[in-house]
Formats: structure tokens, sequence, C-alpha cells
């Protein structure tokens, strides 16, 4: 019997509960629950706009600037509705849930996160069907270069640009905005994923820490056993230092993961299944984040490659994850998923890059 992936990443290859924007047809359907991050690079400290929706008609914007030395960190929230039966973007309600308003920066913030609502809705009206087979868009380049770049005048943003349009980002597949000079200006840092009203990793944007200097191949493990793990029609050559915890999923003391499973390949439109997989393997959710420029994909069609870094909050731990996504010879998708702590992954490299060598499927 199939393993399948979690019933949220089913459910997010399907329409139900799906959701869009007015105007346009996503390539794929946003969901109750979805946000996405971004860092605004037009103000002059270090600035993060958010955006989540909670049903088809109602969202919430969000400014966030982490503390500094001498700024004390800054959040605006606001609350908003839309005209869904309208063919454009029209707010029909509006509640500021975190601002000061005696603060004039505040008041600034809301109109600015106002503006760039209906700007960012026009310019994605304006560009039409954006899917993977539209004339321009890369699909096989690295994570950062694909999509579909178009020219834009957007006053927010100086006048002229260059925006990037992906169909993995939701809401406005807005991936990031450029100047003439390639510049970056604006550029999506995270999707993401709540469950419940309860769940708090949109309110808990985080920026992912550094490791530190951690020395390559420093730690040389210790000459084990070899063990073949098969997990049907997948496997790998781990050793005895290696625990099993499931059928699919074993642990190297609280180092390192490495699960196994297939599912189906739903029938779909042209690469739609490897993007919508794709855009639930990057999200963070239940406590963890994923910055995507620590991200990188190999691309290709009925194939997958995903390097990312992700954060544990509740642990403080920072863990460097890989994962293959295979079309197999049944034409449904074998999946492996790696990950270890991001310093042990630098100190033991060679050895855990010699096992995922030796999967096979």
């Amino acid at each position: 019997m199939k393993k399948l992936l979690t019933t949220l990443l089913i459910l997010s290859l399907t329409a139900l509960s799906a959701f869009a924007l007015p105007g346009f047809t996503p390539f794929i359907q946003d969901k109750a629950g979805d946000y996405v991050y971004y860092k605004d690079s037009s103000f002059e400290r270090e600035s993060y706009i958010g955006l989540l929706e909670y049903d088809q008609s109602t969202f919430q914007i969000r400014y966030y600037a982490p503390s500094t030395k001498t700024q004390a960190e800054k959040i605006v929230a606001c609350l908003f509705t839309i005209d869904q039966v309208k063919n454009t973007f029209d707010m029909t309600g509006e509640n500021v849930i975190i601002a000061d308003y005696n603060n004039a920066d505040d008041v600034d913030i809301v109109n600015y996160m106002h503006n760039i609502l209906y700007d960012f809705s026009a310019k994605r009206i304006n560009a039409g069907v954006i899917q993977p087979k539209t004339e321009g868009y890369k699909n096989n380049d690295t994570f950062k270069n694909n999509g579909l770049r178009t020219s834009a005048e957007l006053t927010q943003f100086g006048g002229d640009v260059t925006v990037i349009y992906d169909v993995t980002i939701p809401f406005f597949n807005l991936k990031r905005i450029e100047d003439q000079k390639g510049k970056t200006l604006f550029e999506c840092v995270e999707i993401g994923k709540i469950s419940s009203t309860e769940d708090n990793n949109f309110d808990r944007f985080v920026v992912l820490p550094d490791v530190g200097k951690v020395k390559l191949n420093s730690v040389k493990q210790q000459k084990s056993k070899n063990i073949n793990v098969q997990v049907e029609n997948q496997s790998i050559t781990l050793d005895d230092s290696w625990t099993q915890k499931m059928e699919n999923m074993y642990v190297q003391n609280d180092d390192a993961i490495i699960t196994m499973v297939s599912y189906i390949n739903s029938a779909a439109p042209e690469y739609y299944n490897e993007y919508a997989i794709l855009r639930s393997l990057l999200q963070s959710k239940d406590g963890y984040h994923i910055t995507l420029d620590k991200v990188d994909v190999m691309f290709e069609k009925g194939n997958l490659r995903i390097y990312s870094e992700q954060y544990l909050t509740a642990a403080q731990k920072l863990y460097y994850g890989i994962k293959y996504l295979t079309l197999n010879s049944d034409n449904n998708f074998d999946y492996l998923s790696f990950a270890a702590l991001k310093s042990t992954y630098i100190m033991k490299r060679s050895y855990y890059d010699k096992i995922l060598k030796s999967y096979k499927n």
C-alpha cells in the first residue's frame, strides 16, 4: 500500500477550499491559511511585508521590522476584506489591529500597505495568464531565476521596474521586483501556511540565524556496518548508526532524519503537480520556517531537487534539508526527505552526501 504525504500536502493538490484574488485565475489556487512574506528594501531599516489569507475575502497584511541596537521592533497590521464578485481588487472593509496612530510612521505604513495591494493586483491582472508554459517563463534555471520577467511601472518603487512572477508564490505570484540596474527592491523570502487560528507561524516571522564558522568535513563518521533500506521501490544505503522509527523513517541520534514515501500523480495540467508540490514543500508550517533566499531548486519535468534551510522555532535549531521528488515507472512520485542540523551536515558533509548518492528508485 502506497505511503502518502501528509493530508495537508494532498489537499494542496486539489481545488477544494481553493480561492483566488479577483481579476485573474492563478495556475495554483490559493487556500485558507496561505501566507507570504517579502523583504521590502524601499524602507531605510530592514523591513518585511506579510500577507495572510483567512478565507476567500478576508486577509491580514502586516509590516514587521526586527529590533536593532538603536530601534525597537515595529509591527503594523491590518485586517481587510475584499469584494470577490468584482473583477478588480476592491477593499470592502479595513480594521487596523496593530498601530500607533500618534506615530506618523505607522500612519504612513498603513497607507503604504494599502497602496501596494492595489498596485500589485492591477499589475497581476494586467499580466494575464501566468503558467509554466507561458512564453518567456523559465522552468529549468535556478529557483531565483525561474519565472516570468515583465516590465512595469510602480511609483512606490521608483517608476520603471522589472517584476518577476512565479507560480510557486501565492496570491499575486509576485516573486521579486528589480530596478533598471537589476537591484532587488522587493523580494519574496517566505511562503507558508497556518493550520488554525492558534497557529502563530505568520505572527512569528523570523530571520534565519547563521551557524557561524563550522569546518567542512571536520568530523569523521566511525566505520559501521552498511544496511540497505528498502521502502517499496525506493532504497538507500545507511549504516547501523541509524535507527528505524517508522516503516519509512530513519534517524541518526538527534542529528539527522531520512524518510521515503510515494504518492499518486493525480491527473492535472502539465507541470501542475510538480509546482503544487514544490509550493507545499517550500512552505513554512508547523513551527518551522524556510527562507527562500536560502533555497535552491533543480527542476526538470517530473523531477525536483530541493535544498533548503529550516529553522525550528521552539528548539531554536537550524536544519539543512535535501528533498528528491522523482516520477517513477508507475507514473507516480517517489519522495526522499533528508534533514540534519546544519552544523552537523557541514561537519559530516561527505558522509551524508555519500548516503544520498546511494539513493535509488
